[in-house]
């Protein structure tokens, strides 16, 4: 079996992930909403960073049968005198690697790696070690390794500039310093995949920022974890658990005290020391008299891209395309809904601001979950179109975050599992409610969906839009009994 430089940063992440994704791949959870909206942002992204090597001829593959001819075509074009190559195949025994960009400078060559984010990152100079290995063994002298990444300052003024939305960071020398456990690391990876055996599965094995997602694989191989173990804590992290098995805690019973444990696993430890829910019905309270009638629900929708869709906004930067509004005017009335999405191509925040404006008045709360960044979209809004400023300032100044019982705990209950997502408290505070039946169950899902039927004009828009109204709707919907279920605690 071969080894590409994607399934080497899978032997990073843990060895035994590399082995499964060869061996036994069912066991490897799809990628979720998230890392797909990365994905295509970054492919995205990767188009306009190309054109800033002209020269480069590019080698590329859209079949299978043009993948296996990537090694002879790339040496083809070295050999007929190319002075830049992207998305070339280079192999050195079992391992191999597609680069982004290799480009002949001076006595040596220049190997650049294409990423979107806003800043390069410790697994791009993984990635770019292990291409170096691969390259040098090959006769490329690489002299310099960059990444060009999207520039964070960049504001789009008509139509894309390649070199304003690009920053390059020269990443030479961390490079340097990583090539001979490279090599190392990428021959214990070639012996794992040739391996019928799978190796050690411990979740310390793991790398930090992998290791949530490895948990949730090894609860599904066997010998299965003991229902006691320290590994089903909710949001236990790789420092907690190393902690843990560093003092012989194995099991959660074995843990008398949380002074080891990160925030959110305190939080459900704590809960569960207490055999249920417990109410500070004190603070409680005070927290729901800072709440004035009437009690505007509001929760918005964002869509983000590495390369800015509209005028005036940036790499990453969230753009409100969709509201939910609950209003209750007094505690005895009517609760009425509102909503707006936005469903044309242009700038949302016009048609969306215009709706907004007429609806929420001058004085009563504004409830929201997580105010830190529904107060950050205001202040965004109002820079996009100052016209609305004072409304938007007035929103921001009447915002009460409805998270902060839960946040502070205010209310705890073991049945949050160390959270105060929306998602997590909804079922516990008003059971038999969820997101669950929702074909649109997440903010990621609704943006991938929202930008693939919009941007395209798509003929499934009908239906999508659908979709994306019952979540959002959903969103205050659970905010507006979450309220009422608090008001029944201290009733």
């Amino acid at each position: 079996m071969m080894l590409s430089k994607s399934d080497y940063m899978d032997f990073l992440r843990h060895p035994a992930l590399l082995w499964l994704k060869k061996h036994d791949p069912s066991k490897i959870p799809p990628i979720d909403a998230a890392t797909q909206q990365r994905m295509e942002s970054g492919y995205d992204f990767e188009e306009y960073a190309e054109r800033l090597f002209p020269d480069a001829i590019k080698i590329g593959f859209n079949s299978p049968s043009e993948y296996r001819t990537m090694l002879s075509r790339t040496a083809t074009a070295w050999t007929k005198g190319a002075n830049c190559v992207a998305q070339g195949m280079y192999k050195l025994g079992e391992l191999t690697c597609i680069t982004d960009v290799l480009e002949a400078d001076g006595d040596g060559y220049t190997l650049t790696e294409i990423k979107s984010s806003n800043s390069a990152k410790p697994e791009h100079i993984l990635d770019l070690a292990f291409q170096k290995v691969i390259l040098e063994a090959n006769g490329y002298t690489i002299h310099k390794c960059q990444v060009v990444h999207a520039n964070p300052f960049y504001l789009r003024h008509g139509a894309i500039d390649p070199s304003a939305l690009t920053c390059f960071t020269d990443v030479t020398d961390d490079v340097e310093k990583k090539l001979a456990e490279t090599q190392e690391q990428a021959t214990e990876a070639v012996s794992i995949i040739n391996s019928q055996t799978i190796p050690d599965i411990d979740p310390l094995i793991a790398a930090p920022s992998f290791f949530a997602a490895w948990l949730q694989i090894r609860k599904s191989l066997e010998p299965k974890l003991s229902d006691d173990s320290i590994y089903h804590l909710p949001k236990i992290g790789h420092q907690v658990a190393k902690k843990l098995i560093s003092q012989n805690i194995d099991n959660i019973g074995d843990i008398d005290e949380a002074s080891p444990l990160s925030h959110g696993t305190a939080k459900y430890w704590k809960a569960l020391s207490r055999n249920g829910r417990h109410t500070n019905s004190a603070k409680l309270l005070q927290f729901l008299d800072t709440i004035r009638y009437p009690v505007y629900y509001l929760d918005y929708e964002t869509v983000s891209n590495a390369v800015p869709i509209w005028d005036n906004t940036s790499p990453h930067q969230p753009v409100p395309f969709q509201y939910s509004l609950h209003i209750k005017r007094d505690p005895n009335a009517v609760l009425e809904h509102f909503e707006y999405l936005h469903g044309e191509a242009d700038f949302p925040v016009d048609g969306l601001l215009g709706s907004l404006s007429k609806l929420i008045d001058i004085s009563g709360t504004i409830l929201v979950w997580n105010q830190s960044f529904e107060k950050k979209r205001n202040e965004a809004m109002a820079v996009f179109r100052p016209e609305y400023k004072s409304f938007l300032e007035s929103v921001n100044e009447r915002v009460i975050d409805l998270m902060d019982p839960f946040r502070k705990d205010i209310i705890t209950d073991p049945a949050f599992l160390g959270s105060y997502s929306i998602k997590d408290v909804l079922p516990v505070m008003v059971p038999g409610c969820s997101y669950n039946e929702l074909d649109i169950k997440d903010g990621g899902t609704a943006l991938n969906e929202w930008k693939r039927v919009t941007l395209q004009d798509l003929p499934d828009k009908g239906s999508v839009y659908i979709d994306l109204k019952k979540y959002c709707e959903r969103d205050t919907e659970a905010m507006v009994k979450i309220h009422e279920a608090l008001k029944n605690e201290i009733a």
